[in-house]
C-alpha cells in the first residue's frame, strides 16, 4: 500500500492529455491558495515544498505545516461540506505541483483500492497533526512547546544530538511565537544546561527527554 500519492511519469502524462490535470509551477512564496478560497482540486508537490500558514491579528506569521516532494494538499478539504480553505498555501522553496481535478480523483479512489487507502491515511495523518498543533498552541507555553518538538526530532532522528530542519526563524513560525521569543527561551535552556547548541545542531540532555 502506498504512504503517500505519487504517479509515474506515464500516469501523469495520461491525466495531463486527459485535461483532468495539470502540472503548475511556483517561485518561492508564490501563492497556491488565498484563506477562505473554495478548495477544488487535489495537489501532489512534485518538487519543492510548500507551506500553509496564516497571519494573526498582530502580523505575526504561523507556519503550521511543511509539505515536501511526495505529500499533497487539499485532501482533507476536497470533499468536505466546508472545503475552503482555513489558511493560505504558499510556496515555501520554488515548486511545482501535480493539481488533480476532483473528478479524477474520484475515480481513481473508485478504480483503485491503492490510491483510495493512500488517500484515508493521508486524511488520518492530516488530522492528526493539525489536532496535535492545535493543542501544543492553546495549552502548552513556549517552553513546553519547544521541548515537546525538540523531543519529537530526537526520537525522529534516533539521537539526542539533532538537526533542526528549518532556521530558527521558520522554527519559530511553526511554534507559533516571536523569534526574539524563541530565540531567549533557547538561550535560557542552555544557560540551565538543559540543551546546548551550535548553528542547527541541538544536544538534548537525558533530563529533557520525555
Amino acid at each position: 500500500m502506498k504512504n503517500a500519492l505519487w504517479f509515474d511519469e506515464a500516469e501523469c502524462e495520461g491525466f495531463i492529455r486527459s485535461g483532468e490535470a495539470r502540472i503548475v509551477a511556483y517561485e518561492k512564496d508564490g501563492i497556491i491558495a488565498l484563506q477562505g478560497e473554495v478548495c477544488t482540486s487535489l495537489d501532489i508537490v512534485q518538487t519543492g515544498s510548500i507551506a500553509l500558514q496564516s497571519l494573526d491579528e498582530e502580523g505575526r506569521l504561523f507556519k503550521a505545516q511543511v509539505l515536501k516532494a511526495g505529500e499533497s494538499c487539499g485532501a482533507t478539504l476536497l470533499f468536505g461540506t466546508t472545503n475552503t480553505y482555513v489558511m493560505q498555501v504558499v510556496a515555501h522553496t520554488p515548486s511545482t505541483i501535480l493539481r488533480l481535478k476532483k473528478e479524477l480523483v474520484l475515480r481513481l479512489c473508485e478504480e483503485r483500492q491503492d490510491i483510495l487507502l493512500a488517500l484515508l491515511k493521508i486524511i488520518s495523518d492530516r488530522a492528526h497533526h493539525l489536532g496535535t498543533v492545535v493543542n501544543r498552541i492553546s495549552t502548552l507555553s513556549l517552553r513546553e512547546s519547544l521541548l515537546s518538538y525538540l523531543t519529537h526530532l530526537s526520537r525522529e532522528q534516533r539521537s539526542r544530538q539533532i538537526t533542526l530542519p528549518t532556521t530558527k526563524k521558520e522554527l519559530a513560525e511553526r511554534l507559533g511565537f516571536a523569534r526574539t521569543s524563541v530565540s531567549r527561551e533557547l538561550a535560557a535552556l542552555r544557560a540551565e544546561g538543559i540543551i546546548s547548541f551550535e548553528g542547527r545542531t541541538i544536544t538534548l540532555h537525558t533530563s529533557t527527554i520525555i
